[in-house]
């Protein structure tokens, strides 16, 4: 059997429950390394002491990564596993059952979830319901926005909506504007509110708009024009109102100073998700000439289909906004670890798969239900409370976070598809893009780790694959914790030795592809392409920073 180098625990495995505080083990002068043999583990002087011959590739690798141990990566503690992504053999482990925190590493969890959900094809749409319009142009009747929870819906998408009603040919509406009750299914999840702030004459307040049509917004200022130009010292406090009528608005309350002749544009932001873009489509139609006659009123779909079918205007689709594909998303979140958006997208993937309002607790039940079908892991072994990683109370080990990889990447059987082809092409590339753009740029490694970072101020963390040998790609989890906040440069730097390492190893050991076919004597047609061979991943457009 061929040998596993495994390497020990500093001061043996871990016993601490996942909410335990991780205690630094003692320093790496007392590391020790003991590797398996048929099934067996020995101790080095066993195995290594008494022989002459040279060290195998997984001897040799397993003492350099024990030097890393005893130096950079002395402090705190440090979860390794490393396996054959395809069979699963297991290579080099050390702590690799402690409950560790791997910080962003979670993402992985929540990305692939949220695929098998809805499917990377998925798309989140956001549409205005109602009545044709008549000869004149006229809808009759009230209008519906209606959304999905769409996280990534922006101020631009409400305008390709209302131009949209310009093309059908829409010069009114005799009726109201009509949302849904429920939080943000209609709306947007990041509702900002662009305000124009003019500076008035010297002692008297300045003036504050929002833009044309939007009356969401009313202020309060008490803010003073200076007497001479001076950068602008204000404070702004935004609070929801509800009128006895029901109709909310948001209260800007402005204080503090600008200077005289001064202006700037502060991005009011709302939680009135549902009321901001409902305000904001009102306001586009207004700007494009189409009139409305009625408000933004607030409605549940069934009384407006039941109001409309009444009144005999059947409604029907009018203008229609989809979203960015869900690889596509996942891939901003995983090459960007954008922590708000994981979040919000594995809260609305649950939400919608399970036909329910988008929960946090219904997320961490979909992923726990993940873990337990693809990774068999118990819930009472993990803890897991965010979608993105943004938590102290993370605990999941690194052999768990490898078979989150190998079965989010289809590595094992059953797994494989364009789910998880989506996903292995959002993680970040070495030296090419995300959050590893800048790392493993050295011609060995660029382009050959596809991984997840993770960051807290005591979590560094790398998990993903090693695609040195196509034939035998490494799935591999890292991951630091320290009692006290780490250096990212020393320590990061120490995993990416690590990963070196690694892969100097799967280069020494590379299974050779079979040798080619003799050349045949005389001219053969050019093959066709054979129907089981692989296609490429599917990697999602690169997506920019936010």
């Amino acid at each position: 059997m061929k040998a596993i180098a495994v390497l020990a625990a500093l001061t043996g495995s871990a016993t601490a429950g996942p909410l335990a505080t991780i205690k630094p083990r003692l320093d790496g002068a007392h590391a020790r390394v003991t590797f398996g043999i048929a099934g067996q583990l020995r101790s080095p002087r066993e195995i290594i002491g008494r022989r002459e011959e040279p060290l195998t590739a997984e001897e040799s690798t397993a003492k350099q990564i024990e030097k890393l141990l005893r130096g950079p990566l002395r402090y705190g503690v440090t979860g390794i596993y490393v396996c054959d992504a395809r069979t699963g053999e297991a290579l080099f482990a050390v702590n690799a059952d402690d409950p560790l925190n791997p910080a962003s590493n979670v993402k992985m969890i929540s990305t692939a979830t949220a695929i098998e959900l809805m499917g990377p094809d998925f798309r989140y749409s956001t549409r205005v319901l109602g009545a044709e319009p008549d000869g004149n142009g006229t809808i009759h009747g009230d209008v519906y926005l209606l959304g999905t929870w769409d996280p990534t819906l922006a101020s631009g998408d409400l305008d390709q909506l209302a131009d949209q009603l310009v093309m059908r040919g829409t010069k009114a509406i005799d009726g109201n504007l009509v949302v849904g009750p429920e939080p943000a299914r209609d709306g947007l999840y990041h509702a900002e509110i662009p305000i124009e702030i003019h500076a008035g004459a010297p002692g008297e307040p300045p003036t504050a708009s929002a833009p044309p049509g939007v009356d969401l917004v009313t202020f309060a200022i008490t803010a003073k024009t200076a007497k001479g130009p001076q950068r602008p010292h204000l404070v702004f406090a935004a609070q929801s109102v509800t009128e006895p009528d029901g109709h909310v608005h948001v209260q800007l309350s402005i204080g503090g100073t600008i200077g005289k002749g001064g202006s700037l544009t502060y991005p009011l932001v709302t939680a009135e998700h549902t009321a901001a873009a409902a305000a904001l489509l009102r306001a586009d139609l207004l700007a494009r000439q189409i009139a409305i006659s009625g408000d933004v009123v607030t409605r549940e779909l069934g009384d407006f289909i039941g109001a409309s079918v009444t009144s005999g205007d059947l409604p029907v689709e009018l203008a229609r906004h989809d979203s960015a594909t869900l690889a596509e998303i996942v891939t901003k979140v995983n090459k960007w670890s954008i922590n708000w958006l994981a979040d919000r997208l594995i809260e609305t993937t649950a939400g919608l798969a399970h036909r329910d309002n988008p929960t946090m607790a219904g997320a961490l039940d979909a992923m726990y239900d993940w873990l337990a079908r693809h990774t068999h892991v118990a819930k009472t072994d993990v803890l897991v409370d965010t979608g993105s990683g943004l938590s102290y109370h993370t605990r999941i080990s690194p052999r768990e976070l490898v078979a989150v990889v190998r079965d989010a990447a289809g590595f094992t059987p059953g797994t494989e598809g364009l789910g998880a082809k989506a996903w292995l092409g959002s993680l970040s590339i070495g030296g090419t893009d995300g959050t590893l753009g800048r790392r493993f740029r050295t011609a060995d490694l660029r382009g050959l780790v596809h991984a997840k970072t993770g960051t807290l101020s005591t979590v560094i963390a790398l998990s993903g694959v090693l695609d040195v040998d196509p034939l035998r790609p490494l799935a591999f989890s890292i991951v630091t914790n320290g009692d006290r906040p780490l250096s990212k440069t020393y320590v990061r730097k120490a995993h990416e030795q690590l990963v070196g390492l690694l892969a100097k190893y799967a280069v020494v050991t590379a299974k050779l592809p079979p040798p080619l076919a003799p050349v045949a004597a005389t001219p053969q047609p050019a093959p066709l392409r054979p129907d089981d061979a692989e296609e490429p991943d599917l990697e999602a457009p690169e997506s920019s920073a936010p």
